[in-house]
């Protein structure tokens, strides 16, 4: 009996660390076709990735087949089909996406919102969270 009990605490702990959001997340959609996104990609995305920013978040990266449809639910992996729920079909790429404890507080397209917006407002979700910050 207890071992069952015990059990059954287990699995439903591992549920809830599962179900967490992660405290801080970017997440990018492209496209493959995209002229802008592969720029992104290219420079952008390898600076952000070996930032202290970029090592302190998780990042998604969320591809659509081409410009000509919208990224859908199939496109998210499956910790991200809430958020895609929530958009509903997307177009216009690159999207940035600023998530802090499951909740959009950034959405911006293109590279210069990505450099005057986003970024700001992601390396002040990171400070905040640094103990002393």
């Amino acid at each position: 009996m207890l071992k069952r009990l015990l059990a059954v605490a287990l699995l439903a702990l591992c549920a809830l660390a599962q179900a967490a959001p992660d405290p801080i997340a970017v997440v990018y959609l492209g496209a493959y076709d995209c002229f802008y996104c592969q720029h992104w990609e290219s420079r952008a995305k390898i600076e952000l990735l070996a930032s202290k920013e970029g090592k302190a978040v998780r990042f998604y990266e969320v591809m659509g087949r081409t410009l000509r449809e919208p990224i859908v639910e199939k496109n998210f992996p499956a910790e991200l089909k809430w958020l895609a729920r929530k958009l509903g079909p997307s177009r216009g790429v690159p999207r940035f996406l600023l998530l802090v404890d499951g909740e959009v507080t950034r959405s911006v397209y293109g590279t210069n919102d990505y450099e005057t917006v986003f970024l700001p407002a992601l390396r002040e979700a990171v400070a905040a969270r640094r103990p002393g910050a």
